[in-house]
């Protein structure tokens, strides 16, 4: 899981959150529709790379060390997003049922409620989701600087090995070459 990778989808995040927030201030159903109309597509788009990264994460932790913290993590991650989308989608019904409201006041209080859910409650998940991303960060960061020295050896390792044949190829040269002139004189 590439770090840039979390960044995207946690810029994606923050575009998904502010549409609701915009959706909460729209003055007519049509701008809220509006701005409404891309919340399932951005939202495939945040929650869809997790799912790949979770497969990613779970087929490689019999091959490295610290995938298991990253899975562990992804699903952490995983598991506060769908809090947090569940609370989105509680904002999102009251703002449509204010559109159908019959009443000014039962719109205003409708609109009150989503302002509400999204501020306290959405608000606080949307915290937790992003706490996690950068735990997962950290985790992902530790990972690539295990990959990065194990590397490291085995650089280290092929260069000696390298070295060693090098310098028995170079000997055997001379000691050919040395039995070759003796062989002559």
């Amino acid at each position: 899981l590439a770090t840039t990778d979390l960044g995207h989808i946690n810029a994606k995040l923050i575009r998904y959150r502010t549409s609701i927030l915009r959706a909460i201030e729209a003055d007519s159903q049509k701008d809220f529709e509006s701005i409404t109309s891309g919340l399932r597509e951005r939202r495939a788009q945040i929650e869809q790379p997790i799912e790949r990264f979770i497969k990613a994460a779970d087929s490689a932790a019999a091959r490295r060390s610290g995938t298991a913290d990253e899975l562990r993590e992804l699903q952490a991650v995983k598991a506060r997003l769908a809090d947090y989308m569940a609370t989105a989608d509680q904002t999102i019904d009251l703002i449509q049922q204010r559109w159908k409201a019959t009443s000014s006041e039962e719109s205003q209080r409708l609109r009150d409620a989503a302002e509400e859910n999204a501020a306290e409650r959405a608000g606080s998940k949307f915290i937790a989701v992003t706490l996690e991303l950068d735990l997962l960060l950290e985790v992902v960061a530790k990972i690539a600087g295990e990959v990065r020295d194990e590397a490291d050896r085995q650089l280290r390792t092929m260069s000696a090995i390298v070295v060693g044949i090098s310098v028995m190829l170079a000997g055997l040269v001379l000691f050919t070459g040395n039995t070759s002139n003796r062989q002559k004189d």
